[in-house]
């Protein structure tokens, strides 16, 4: 046995997309544990992101506009098919790389 063995351990990788957008959006929000998007101001012809980023506890974080935004059309654009326009928005679940719908 090499005294070099267990010096470099093996990260585990995110094997499918969503898993590592969780993995890259929990590096940039390290303190979120769920991620709600809503598509707001439907009277308007662009949609009007909203993003609230909540911890483990249920309490909402700040996030920089400019961060939220990116974030939400991120999540928009790997979940394309989630009904966003005919939603009242979704939740991603960071540790589990689940979206799932939020309640109005």
């Amino acid at each position: 046995m090499s005294p070099t063995t267990d010096c470099n351990p093996k990260v585990e990788i995110p094997s499918g997309p969503a898993e590592q957008l969780a993995a890259q959006l929990a590096s940039m929000l390290p303190e979120a544990a769920v991620v709600q998007v809503r598509l707001q101001g439907p009277r308007t012809l662009w949609p009007h992101l909203g993003l609230t980023a909540v911890n483990d506890r249920g309490r909402a974080l700040r996030v920089p506009r400019a961060k939220a935004l990116t974030i939400a059309r991120w999540i928009i654009r790997s979940f394309p098919h989630a009904g966003w326009a005919a939603s009242g928005g979704h939740a991603f679940d960071l540790r589990t790389a689940e979206l799932c719908g939020l309640e109005a």
